[in-house]
């Protein structure tokens, strides 16, 4: 009896423990927790000379192999394909060592004294470390739930460490745990996935290598001065400075000493903390922090006087120090580091206007050693074969850090030497980039998430402009050819936007009025060239920024404000088609198999499913002076787009995360290839094949086409589909925020003939369509947080009623006409449609001749004039005068895989949802083809194209055209007699 008596008070002291302290944080603020326990030659106390959060932390003092073992279950749980949660469990501890050492500790996970699974973590760091190790993926053996012990196991000689805030298992992003000197073991996928820019610092500051010595010419070291000299100019700041605020800032460095430094990304460790833990955290951001260093460094530079310089530096010094303390230094990941780099640009320039009295004091290598390891350097030493593209988030957060990394060089040899090799890494990167993948596209796109995407690169932009300045007209600079692509994408950016406001399509996962082009970066790019200031740049500068900081400056040079750019331009790699005149802008804007049609998340564009079905938009001004405003805007009405009227509440987004290479977002593509744009003669077109990814209604399908003659549109569509029998499919005119003048003000807006003025002074004539118009107060939600929004506006759209079936549409605009235009407009719109069916649109502008084809399949063309067949389904403008034919041709089939991704269909072959970011094909090379024209009558070419083959046969012209990327072939022919 006495024997089960004991037995059962041990189970139950067991389970005590397990219930108490099982998947719980170890904060160690009440003492030594008792299912803690050590080896014999051990010793446990508290103490509070440091900790991570609270005020205290467990000492572990030991001999060589000690143990100390902490019973409880663990809290792993097993990762459950499926389901909402993509995130894995993982063990999180922070250790600090007083001095580093070449050893390792053992950390084990054991169930019923066996041993399950193991780490090692190395001992070769001073100061606070942390570790987030996953269990299934990143340790050795096999973790299982259940689990009941974790053991600790001593380097191999005699120490102390100090240990806080344990979670032995939290739930982790996998893509998030970093790799660092401590576990350089952990998630070695991130050193070539979508996010490596982020999570390879491990492997970058390794890959930085000794470059060989090689003796510096004269203009190179003048060309080092001349970088240095403009970096510091550009980021210093003059400041004011006196013995109150130096006292001030003594004050603040006691303050932070009694913080954690971290990165906003740590916090998801404390994502099952109750309320009493989360009391004991203590952090503050590194961005705060260094901000902060940045003002003393302001500061120190500010003043002449010796005494406040020495005060200044102190505090600098001891602000540092604290850093490295907290574990922010080289080697460190904190746990995991991505997207650091939008938190630590101020820290760099911080030590880089520093630099003289580090240097002085011998501080300067280890804070060098810093700015090296978290702005990632070894990157540009990435062997040229496996750069494809560049990253946007490595120029806007990552490429001034670097630049400052090479310039913290003590040697000047060593500094003209990292610069030549960063020159080599830019040249290669800043090429053209193959596929889907992040970097700069032949038709002015700037790719990132694996899509044209304006928001961020304005952020690349502007972290590569003042780089690109700063190495101007030294031997360090850009190449041509790399200047030539940057120059081209920043001038596309005020193509597609208008005046600094790009259209509401590309706004991605943010259709809010807050983007705007930055137009310092045409300032800084124009004095970056090799010799002398771009022209074109300089002009486009003082177009946007009359009054800016720099006009001044370019008009005393010469240069004179440019006139707004007038034109058609095909943007294919974004399936986007534009068209400008005087001071607007309009475009269009699709989506394909390739080419995703929104970006969903959490937090951003709930409703955002449409944005691409075809969105036809004119601005002029800002987006909310064009008719746009998020509060009460009905995302089921995007302009020009095909879509269910589903209520708001259903067309809220899905979200999941769809394998471990996403985040949790939505990223729809079609399994159409026909979408894009072509332009010829300064007008232009659009078409696409619109099919609704099956994830939603896989039965939505149209055929839909614009064509730009001058400042006119015409927008038609058929075969219009879906098994929708209780919601109305709409093809949408306009929608336009009103203010209320214009709501209470009389409608005069629909006349008897079909003829519709917006408020936007844009008139509308509807031939194929039954019009609704309505105005006044509209209710929404907030595409962040589903909150109700409500608004006035305008709202016209053509009814194609409920379960759509062969449904068409034919409507033309007249773009910011005078009354004069509006009046002959509604006597006589100008063009002629020659066939609206499945097969093909295809438009006569009765002004000017000129045709547009939008030929959805391959055939014959009935009743053409100029063309008797094609062969592939394609896109053509044509021009005729007298004996010359100008074609414009556009295969718009981006063509990166051929046939299909069967891992995009399910058992039954509908597609599903899938990661655009997974998909082998996204990297891929366009696949060329050649396709064929066959003309009416006999041609030749007015000059040689390398593109473009020309046959006669039997009295008719055969064009055979290579075309990739859906980039336009212009072709001159002449008629022969």
């Amino acid at each position: 009896m006495k024997k089960k008596s004991l037995l059962k008070i041990m189970l139950i002291f067991i389970l005590n423990i397990v219930f108490t302290y099982g998947s719980t944080v170890y904060q160690f603020e009440n003492g030594i927790p008792e299912n803690i326990k050590v080896s014999e030659t051990s010793k446990l106390e508290i103490t509070n000379l440091k900790s991570k959060d609270g005020n205290n932390s467990l000492k572990w003092t030991f001999k060589g192999n000690d143990t100390l073992s902490i019973l409880g279950d663990v809290g792993y749980s097993t990762f459950k394909n499926g389901g909402y949660e993509k995130s894995r469990s993982s063990y999180v501890m922070w250790v600090y060592n007083k001095e580093a050492f070449d050893d390792k500790m053992l950390v084990q996970f054991k169930k019923n004294h066996q041993i399950k699974t193991s780490f090692e973590m190395s001992m070769n760091f001073q100061g606070w470390r942390t570790i987030w190790v996953q269990y299934d993926r990143d340790m050795t053996g096999t973790p299982e739930e259940g689990m009941d012990e974790i053991v600790l196991i001593s380097p191999k000689k005699s120490g102390e460490i100090l240990i806080d805030q344990i979670i032995p298992s939290v739930l982790i992003d996998p893509r998030h745990n970093t790799r660092d000197e401590q576990v350089n073991f952990v998630n070695l996928d991130a050193d070539t996935s979508v996010n490596t820019h982020w999570m390879s610092l491990y492997k970058n500051y390794n890959a930085i290598t000794k470059l060989e010595g090689k003796a510096l010419t004269q203009n190179e070291i003048s060309g080092i001065k001349s970088i240095e000299t403009r970096f510091r100019d550009n980021i210093l700041k003059k400041t004011k400075v006196n013995d109150e605020i130096i006292k001030e800032n003594e004050k603040k460095l006691d303050f932070y000493k009694t913080k954690t430094i971290a990165s906003p990304q740590t916090i998801v460790v404390y994502r099952d903390f109750n309320d009493e833990q989360k009391e004991k955290l203590r952090d503050i951001y590194i961005l705060e922090y260094g901000k902060w260093l940045r003002e003393l460094a302001f500061m120190y530079n500010s003043t002449e006087k010796e005494s406040q310089k020495n005060k200044i530096y102190s505090i600098f010094k001891e602000a540092l120090d604290y850093l490295y303390d907290q574990g922010w230094s080289r080697g460190s990941g904190q746990g995991t580091i991505h997207h650091l780099g939008y938190q630590v640009r101020e820290l760099y320039q911080a030590v880089f206007l520093m630099k003289a009295p580090l240097i002085k004091d011998g501080q300067l290598k280890k804070a060098s050693e810093m700015v090296r390891w978290y702005s990632a350097l070894g990157i540009i030493f990435t062997p040229e074969e496996k750069i494809k593209g560049v990253n946007a988030d490595i120029l806007n957060t990552m490429l001034p850090g670097m630049l400052m990394g090479i310039l913290l060089n003590e040697d000047e040899k060593n500094i003209g030497q990292e610069l030549r090799q960063f020159n080599k890494y830019l040249t290669k990167s800043i090429d053209y980039a193959p596929g889907l993948i992040g970097g700069f596209k032949k038709d002015g796109s700037m790719f990132h998430h694996m899509q044209n995407y304006p928001a961020y690169a304005k952020g690349a932009y502007e972290g590569l402009a003042p780089i690109i300045y700063y190495l101007g007209n030294t031997p360090f600079a850009l190449d041509k050819n790399a200047y030539e692509i940057v120059k081209n994408a920043m001038l596309m950016t005020r193509v597609y936007s208008n005046k600094k406001t790009w259209l509401l399509t590309l706004t991605g996962r943010h259709p809010e009025n807050i983007f705007e082009i930055a137009d310092d970066i045409f300032r800084y790019t124009a004095f970056g060239r090799e010799e002398g200031v771009d022209k074109d740049l300089a002009e486009a500068y003082l177009r946007l920024s009359p009054d800016g900081k720099y006009s001044d400056e370019l008009r005393k040079l010469g240069f004179k404000e440019e006139k707004a750019p007038n034109g058609s331009w095909t943007m294919n790699m974004g399936s986007l088609q534009l068209q400008r005149r005087d001071e607007w802008l309009a475009g269009v804007k699709g989506f394909s198999r390739y080419l995703v049609g929104n970006e969903t998340y959490v937090k951003n564009n709930l409703y955002g499913r449409y944005m691409s079905y075809g969105t036809f938009q004119i601005v002029e001004n800002s987006l909310k002076e064009s008719g746009f405003e998020s509060d009460g805007w009905n995302w089921a009405h995007y302009p020009g787009t095909t879509a269910i009227n589903l209520p708001l509440e259903k067309l809220r987004s899905s979200l999941s995360q769809v394998d471990a290479q996403s985040g949790i977002e939505e990223m729809l593509i079609s399994d159409e290839t026909y979408s894009g744009g072509n332009s010829l003669n300064n007008n232009g077109m659009f078409a696409m094949k619109l099919h609704e990814n099956a994830k939603y209604n896989g039965s939505h399908r149209a055929r839909k086409s614009v064509f730009f003659f001058e400042n006119r549109a015409i927008l038609l569509g058929s075969n219009i589909e879906n098994n929708d029998g209780e919601n109305e499919t709409h093809t949408t005119l306009f929608q336009n925020y009103l203010n209320e003048k214009e709501v209470t003000s009389e409608n005069k807006k629909i006349s008897e003939n079909n003829f519709i003025l917006d408020s936007q002074n844009n008139l509308y004539k509807i031939v194929d369509g039954e019009v609704v118009y309505k105005k006044g107060l509209q209710n929404s939600y907030n595409h962040k947080n589903g909150k109700p929004t409500k608004n006035n506006f305008e709202l016209a759209y053509i009814n194609h009623n409920k379960a759509p079936k062969d449904e068409s549409y034919e409507f033309s605009i007249l773009i910011k006409g005078n009354k004069d235009e509006q009046e002959k407009f509604k006597k006589d719109s100008g063009y002629k449609v020659l066939q609206k069916d499945y097969r093909a649109h295809i438009v006569e502008d009765k002004i000017s001749g000129m045709k547009g084809y939008a030929l959805f399949e391959s055939g014959e063309i009935k009743n053409d004039k100029f063309i008797k067949s094609v062969d592939t389904p394609s896109m053509i403008l044509l021009a005729s005068k007298n004996k010359s034919l100008e074609i414009s041709f556009v295969d718009p089939d981006l063509r990166l895989y051929e046939g299909i991704d069967e891992t995009q269909y399910d058992e039954k072959g509908n597609m599903k949802e899938v990661n655009i970011y997974s998909r082998k094909w996204n990297g891929n090379e366009s696949i060329p083809h050649t396709s064929s024209i066959i003309l009416k009558g006999k041609y030749k070419l007015e000059k040689e194209n390398k593109d473009v083959k020309v046959e006669i046969k039997n009295g008719e012209t055969i064009i055979k055209i290579t075309t990739t990327y859906a980039l336009p072939v212009k072709i001159n022919l002449i008629k022969i007699d």
